[in-house]
């Protein structure tokens, strides 16, 4: 029995290892606002004055501004590789923006890009300048380069021979020539001492929100507006990439010493530098407000305890348990002791995929665990292919020895096509599918490649291992094949059982069912061309999902705390006061404060400091239309007025003594703003279908040449037509709150298809292989194809049990704002396994029918004949002539 406890023992230590290591792993994962709190960033938009400074006086007639801004910030966010984020308008004049990032330096980075106006230009500090149009190549891109040694560099390409750049250079170069630059101190260290040593340089300053005459050298040391209006700058000496190329050169900064920790802070400070020179013109001034602690958009995965974090009961990981026994208890029922190989294999195959995620640093998110579901199923399928060979040769009439070496010979073409499927569709997810979908392509295709080499080495080796124990040579009930349907090899008993649905013929019903698959793909189109034409593919609230009355008031002197104790004591007595629906706002709201934000006023004459702060009044999950009754009692609860919503959050109202008795002063402003949802289609739904898309044209031509012309294409037919109803069958349901995030699970359905697929080709191959009458007649295919899909309908069927499994099981315990990319998971298993089942082997047959009436003409070999060899005699001696019977 040494083996077979080899092989416990084996299963028990690798899955204590992971355990060991799980919560290691899980609190090191770096996710986005899904699983991590984040941040809120509100920007207020407003006209600009000719000065490019807003304009406080301007007022929007609509919401056209705020929503071309927030489309805006939308793209800026992608550029900036945020994975999810989520873009809100408030009213006709705020923008609301939740994401998550790892430092507070990086919310600064992404703060300053979504707010950045590129009207860029560039000057020497003789303040002779030329505009971006003049000498920026705007037909090519800024980008970032690395230089002499691993430094990151900025290359901005421009126009080199336009007038007004030459002439801002050549004054610049001139000023570097004749050491008539500005003073700059330079630090040496020589001998373990540091000096200071001062030397004069000439610069070309790169401008952003430039105003000619306004943004001046002289001011950079005095005026802080005007020193944050640099971008960049340029040494004018060599400012460069070379002399053949029409480019400036800039290095990043990375402090004094060159570190590793300074490099990643040089390529971040480069590549957000690139961002901002590439973002375009913003045609309003967008002002960062304020930033605000956000709650996460799932739940959490670990939690903070007293020395050190540890993994959160959450539905997730509650999801991900369950998962692991019931999938375990599921295989033991169809594969009994094999089901212990598959489950330690498939175990380590999904950890060692979160343990990539987690070293390459790719955001963890829904697309992660779709990922991660993936590469659990292609290892899954793999052991089921497995043993049900495993079964198929039992029932051959061989021992569990030679039915093991047997099946891993046959299972290793499959689980390999089955790999190619998933890698395939990583890659393509990698290119195409954007941020959003990094996790699920280093899940897919690095954890693809280990989930390979663990199942053609390490199952086999665990399967080796039990089936070559001695004690139990002829227990064939321990793999769940019935010991009286195993034929007796000594007494030449041919097989007799080819598993329960040998006997059915699945497809009967193929014309019904390729009709019923016809119109919902041409439904599913049609919906979603259509609602992609008039609103979004998928329906997304663009009702209010909160409403926000926003009070804002500015002191010129810092921390006025008169003026904040006033504004506080004058809101908390309006929400006391005031009632909706019988109860008072303090029940239904709630009240933040937000610390002053130093900000100036620019003019041509003067810069003029103005204190900012706000306090927002957040309506808890309620969202008013603005025609709500709200009534103002007094302290003894007689009504003193009754105003509509929108009317009521004014300051004429509010600060009428005789009516509210409250008192604010004239530099407050109150406005309610409602919320709306901008960001419709984040992730990007055609990203996800081009990518989903790339990935199963090139699985498909893989099939081709394994299983011939006819099986490849009929497999990307029925990919196409599954993934495109399940694509789509939301958007007929236009009326359920689903959004384009349901897109992530195309993937995966394109995977499934693959795999229930290829057990069919695969089977059908070895029936060709094994026919011994060589009849190739089209009818005797289609008899031999039925017979093959009724033989390999029980893996396919297995797998499809356990898909629809993990689809419901993380659908039911999910978060309600990501339950539908599982639900949707569901729906196309189910709309595949009915595919393949019923049409795959007839769409297939016909397209052979079709293929074998092209008689291709080759050209006939024109065979020349061979002269006799000319007889070349080896010796002196005569030789004998040789004919037969002369000689006898």
């Amino acid at each position: 029995m040494r083996r077979l406890w080899s092989h416990i023992i084996l299963a028990a230590t690798s899955l204590l290892m992971v355990g060991a290591t799980f919560a290691t792993v899980v609190t090191n994962i770096d996710s986005n606002i899904e699983y991590n709190q984040g941040k809120e960033l509100v920007f207020r938009i407003n006209e600009k004055d000719d000065e490019g400074n807003p304009d406080e006086t301007f007022e929007f007639i609509n919401d056209k501004a705020v929503k071309e801004v927030a489309s805006i910030m939308e793209d800026r966010l992608n550029t900036a590789e945020v994975s999810r984020y989520v873009v809100e308008t408030q009213g006709y004049d705020t923008i609301r923006v939740r994401l998550y990032q790892e430092t507070d330096y990086e919310y600064k980075l992404i703060k300053d890009f979504l707010s950045f106006n590129a009207t860029l230009a560039i000057s020497n500090s003789k303040d002779t300048s030329a505009p971006a149009k003049n000498f920026l190549n705007t037909s090519k891109k800024a980008y970032v380069d690395t230089i002499d040694g691993g430094y990151p560099a900025v290359i901005v390409p421009i126009n080199k021979d336009d007038e007004l750049f030459q002439a801002v250079y050549t004054e610049a170069k001139d000023m570097a020539d004749n050491n008539e630059g500005e003073y700059v101190v330079e630090h040496d260290h020589e001998d373990g001492e540091e000096e200071e040593q001062e030397e004069r340089k000439a610069f070309l300053y790169l401008w952003y929100d430039y105003v000619e005459d306004v943004y001046t050298y002289d001011k950079i040391a005095t005026d802080p507006i005007v020193s944050q209006k640099i971008l960049m700058k340029f040494d004018a000496k060599n400012p460069f990439l070379n002399d053949d190329q029409d480019a400036l050169r800039a290095y990043s900064d990375f402090g004094e010493e060159v570190t590793a920790e300074g490099l990643k802070t040089a390529y971040q400070n480069a590549r957000y530098t690139v961002n901002l020179i590439n973002a375009g013109k913003l045609n309003y001034h967008v002002t960062f407000l304020f930033s605000d602690d956000t709650d996460v958009l799932i739940e959490d995965l670990v939690t903070l305890g007293d020395t050190h974090m540890t993994v959160a009961w959450s539905m997730t990981f509650v999801a991900t348990l369950c998962a692991i026994v019931v999938v375990s208890l599921l295989l033991v029922y169809f594969y009994r002791l094999g089901a212990l190989s598959v489950s330690t294999i498939s175990i380590v195959t999904t950890f060692l995929g979160l343990l990539i995620i987690v070293l390459f640093g790719a955001e963890f998110n829904v697309a992660g665990i779709m990922g991660l579901i993936a590469l659990a199923f292609t290892s899954i399928v793999s052991g089921v292919i497995y043993l049900n060979k495993l079964k198929d040769e039992c029932y051959r009439g061989r021992s569990l020895k030679k039915a093991n070496s047997e099946a891993a010979k046959k299972a290793l073409l499959p689980t390999l096509d089955v790999h190619v499927a998933i890698v395939a569709l990583g890659v393509s997810c990698y290119i195409f599918g954007g941020v959003i979908m990094k996790a699920f392509a280093l899940a897919t295709v690095l954890g693809g490649l280990v989930s390979l080499v663990l199942n053609v080495l390490g199952l086999r080796g665990m399967m080796w291992l039990v089936t070559n124990e001695p004690g139990i040579a002829n227990r064939y009930d321990l793999f769940d094949v019935a010991n009286e349907q195993v034929p007796n090899a000594l007494e030449e008993e041919k097989q007799k059982y080819y598993g329960p649905y040998a006997e059915k013929n699945f497809t009967k019903a193929k014309k019904p069912t390729a009709i019923i698959a016809l119109v919902l793909m041409v439904a599913s189109l049609g919906g979603m061309i259509y609602f992609g034409v008039t609103s979004s593919v998928y329906q997304t609230s663009d009702t209010a999902n909160s409403s926000q009355v926003y009070v804002e008031y500015y002191s010129h002197y810092e921390n006025d705390t008169n003026l904040t104790t006033e504004v506080k004591t004058s809101l908390e007595t309006m929400l006391d006061h005031a009632y909706l629906n019988n109860k008072s706002l303090t029940e239904l709201t709630t009240l933040k404060h937000y610390a002053y934000d130093m900000r100036y006023k620019t003019t041509r004459t003067s810069t003029e400091p103005v204190y900012y702060a706000y306090y927002r009044i957040a309506f808890n999950n309620l969202a008013l239309k603005g025609n709500e009754t709200i009534v103002y009692k007094d302290a003894d609860g007689n009504e003193v007025f009754t105003k509509e919503a929108s009317d009521f959050f004014t300051i004429d109202i509010l600060t009428t003594r005789t009516l509210a008795d409250l008192t604010f002063d004239s530099s407050v402003e109150i406005s309610l703003k409602n919320t709306i949802r901008a960001n419709k289609d984040q992730p990007k739904f055609t990203s996800l279908i081009l990518a989903t898309a790339v990935g199963a044209a090139i699985t498909a031509l893989y099939l081709l040449f394994r299983y011939r012309l006819s099986r490849g294409l009929a497999s990307l037919g029925i990919v196409v037509l599954t993934v495109t109803i399940s694509a789509g069958i939301f958007s007929l349901l236009h009326f359920l709150p689903v959004t384009s995030y349901v897109a992530v699970s195309l993937p995966f359905v394109a995977l499934f298809t693959y795999a229930i697929a290829i057990i069919f080709m695969n089977k059908e191959r070895e029936m060709v292989l094994e026919d011994r009458s060589k009849d190739a007649s089209l009818e005797a295919r289609e008899n031999l194809m039925i017979k093959a899909l009724s033989y390999a309908a029980t893996p396919m069927i297995v797998a499809f049990i356990l898909a629809l499994y993990l689809g419901v099981n993380f659908y039911g315990f999910m978060s309600s704002s990501v339950s539908w990319v599982f639900l949707a998971m569901v729906a196309g298993v189910i709309v595949s396994l009915a595919l393949v089942l019923v049409v795959f082997g007839p769409f297939a047959h016909l397209l052979y029918k079709w293929f074998s009436k092209v008689q291709i003409a080759r050209p006939k070999l024109n065979k020349k004949k061979k002269a006799r060899p000319i007889r070349v005699k080896k010796s002196a001696e005569p030789e004998e002539a040789i004919f037969i019977g002369i000689n006898d």
